[in-house]
């Protein structure tokens, strides 16, 4: 199967089983993550996603639902609610989010575990093998 290079190509298929649907493309059926703008997909990009409470709906653009009503997607958001409601968006109910679902940016294990060690070095010296074995209670196995 011929899937195409580009965003908008057909996927060379055609749905339905030869009940008369049109040609399936790639923009019907995904919706591209980009940081703090709508999400809008569609072949002519008419069709948006916006939050009803906690809900997502797709909805279809002009008339009264303009781009500010849509979900704006922040990968940003130093909490990950965002990014586990893309995550649970899935064809045929949904367009499959492609992109970036969250970027943040956080110490990594190897920094934060540096710092706790400079800061008991600077708070309790450096240390020793020897005084950690002298330390507290001792006894002796016969």
């Amino acid at each position: 199967m011929d899937r195409g290079g580009g965003a908008g190509v057909g996927l060379g298929r055609r749905d339905g089983g030869g009940l008369g649907h049109g040609l399936v493309t790639r923009d019907d059926h995904t919706v591209i993550l980009e940081h703090g703008k709508p999400l809008i997909f569609g072949k002519n990009r008419d069709k948006g996603i916006r939050l009803n409470g906690t809900t997502p709906e797709i909805v279809p653009l002009g008339g009264d639902i303009k781009e500010d009503d849509l979900l704006f997607h922040d990968e940003r958001a130093p909490e990950p609610t965002l990014a586990y409601l893309l995550s649970r968006m899935h064809h045929p109910e949904f367009p499959e989010p492609l992109g970036v679902f969250r970027a943040v940016q956080r110490p990594t294990y190897e920094a934060l575990a540096n710092q706790q060690i400079a800061t008991a070095r600077s708070q309790h010296g450096e240390g020793s093998l020897e005084t950690l074995f002298d330390d507290g209670e001792t006894w002796v196995v016969n």
